[in-house]
């Protein structure tokens, strides 16, 4: 299996039945019109179920409603659409609106890395899909975990692709200097040199410093008392929220004004 077939595979349904209601719903997603997406400068292709990509993506929506049945995507990175292709399956393939979330494996370092998950993530803000960046969010909650006396750090080139590939109220950016700060006040790195990731980011690029900064400042420490333990947030707090569709008021026959 290769590299790019192996995170394409879709997720397979576990436990209970799905309602007939679910059932009707996977299927009006899987028998509608099927679409090519061509990805990279390599042009690798994926075949796709249409409603899958514009259900929940006005960038595909106003695409494909023109009629055209391939979408080119000549500057994303194969890999990364392959992670995002997962996710819309394995979301596809889970009871429609049930409580069970799709949930990505979490990085080993060679095959899927922090910066991929990054990318997908960034990938989800070109795509509008709020659902795959709060998958990436969950992913990463759970690998980087609470805070403790050997605390891992992001790597800090990691944080600034994120810092020029976002806007600055994305959540991760928070998300991403809090597990950093974390790790500089970690038990076990007392003094410990700042790693050279650090060194050369902080050196180079003043707005991550200055996000540090920021959130200490939002800690209220005081000098002389003890520092409180650090925990992060729930990761509800650092979810995207779906935008809320727009309310059209109608106007009857009658005249009156219905919602």
């Amino acid at each position: 299996m290769n590299e790019y077939s192996q995170y394409s595979q879709a997720a397979r349904p576990t436990g209970t039945q799905s309602s007939s209601q679910e059932l009707q719903a996977l299927d009006g997603w899987l028998t509608d019109r099927i679409v090519t997406v061509t990805v990279g400068p390599e042009e690798k292709r994926w075949i796709v179920h249409e409603k899958l990509l514009t259900n929940q993506s006005e960038f595909f929506r106003n695409y494909f409603e023109k009629g055209d049945d391939e979408i080119k995507l000549p500057e994303d990175e194969p890999k990364l659409f392959a992670l995002f292709i997962r996710w819309l399956y394995g979301t596809a393939f889970l009871p429609s609106g049930g409580a069970r979330n799709f949930r990505f494996l979490p990085p080993d370092g060679e095959q899927v890395t922090v910066r991929d998950y990054l990318g997908v993530y960034v990938m989800g803000g070109k795509f509008g899909i709020v659902g795959v960046r709060n998958a990436v969010i969950d992913m990463l909650y759970n690998y980087y975990g609470e805070a403790s006396d050997n605390h891992m750090s992001p790597n800090l080139h990691d944080v600034k692709y994120i810092f020029n590939n976002t806007k600055p109220e994305a959540p991760m950016r928070r998300f991403l200097i809090a597990h950093a700060l974390f790790f500089l006040f970690s038990k076990n790195r007392r003094n410990a040199p700042l790693p050279e990731d650090w060194v050369e980011v902080l050196n180079a690029h003043c707005d991550v410093g200055f996000e540090m900064i920021k959130m200490l400042g939002e800690w209220n420490w005081a000098m002389g008392q003890n520092a409180p333990r650090m925990t992060i947030k729930p990761r509800a707090e650092f979810h995207e929220r779906l935008p809320r569709p727009q309310v059209i008021k109608r106007e009857d026959p009658e005249g009156s004004i219905r919602l």
